[in-house]
């Protein structure tokens, strides 16, 4: 309790870069939510403007209502202390503003949240790309047809549909690991495939032959041309 009304004393809870970086998520999620598009400068403003008119004035306030209870048993004449709380809280804010608040805002609680600000960048910059990467990905269906050709013509044992498996692959093709595991399990099973199943890796069959078609790979297209029969038999 002593620590917590010492940072608050010391203006030092506003400071924290945990309480920075949940502030500025909090409040971030909360007018995306309203505001699809809503920027991170957009919420750089708003968590300034807390910082200001939230954490400046209710530390003041606290501050200046404490020191007034501390002093009003002393006073003796109660018809001035209107005028001396006016007095002594516009003078205090000043010092308070100047010696506190204006120098722990410019040195410390902006650069953490510019900090935060970069990184939060950085993040939605590598997810932006990552996204990229996706669009000009093969599909999962046709990423396993490749793989299973590949296995195929090197004379390496097809992987087993299970965990293990999916964790490998996962690696190699950066997919999601279900869906490897799901059409590692649909390349030994082609007779209780579903309609769509079969539509999928049809397609899957169509592009991984224009694939191997481009590298000039006999063997390859011989190995699709026997996987699609099998699923003509079907």
């Amino acid at each position: 309790m002593w620590e917590r009304i010492r940072s608050f004393i010391f203006f030092e809870s506003p400071l924290q870069s945990e309480l920075i970086s949940r502030d500025f998520s909090d409040t971030h999620l909360h007018f995306q939510r309203e505001f699809p598009h809503w920027s991170l400068e957009a919420t750089r403003k708003k968590v300034v403007f807390e910082f200001w008119f939230k954490e400046v004035f209710l530390h003041y306030f606290m501050i200046l209502s404490l020191a007034t209870i501390a002093t009003m048993p002393f006073l003796y004449n109660q018809h001035y202390l209107f005028l001396s709380i006016n007095i002594a809280g516009f003078l205090s804010f000043l010092v308070l503003l100047f010696r506190i608040y204006w120098p722990a805002y410019f040195t410390d609680f902006l650069p953490k949240l510019d900090t935060i600000i970069a990184e939060r960048q950085n993040i939605q910059e590598a997810e932006l790309e990552l996204k990229k990467c996706k669009r000009s990905q093969f599909s999962i269906p046709t990423l396993t047809i490749i793989y299973y050709v590949f296995s195929k013509t090197s004379g390496i044992p097809i992987l087993p549909a299970n965990d293990h498996s999916a964790a490998l692959l996962n690696k190699l093709f950066g997919a999601d690991r279900d869906k490897l595991k799901q059409n590692l399990s649909r390349l030994c099973q082609l007779s209780k495939l579903s309609p769509k199943e079969r539509a999928e890796m049809q397609k899957g069959i169509d592009i991984g032959r224009e694939f191997f078609e481009t590298l000039g790979c006999s063997p390859a297209l011989t190995i699709l041309d026997q996987l699609d029969l099998k699923l003509q038999k079907v």
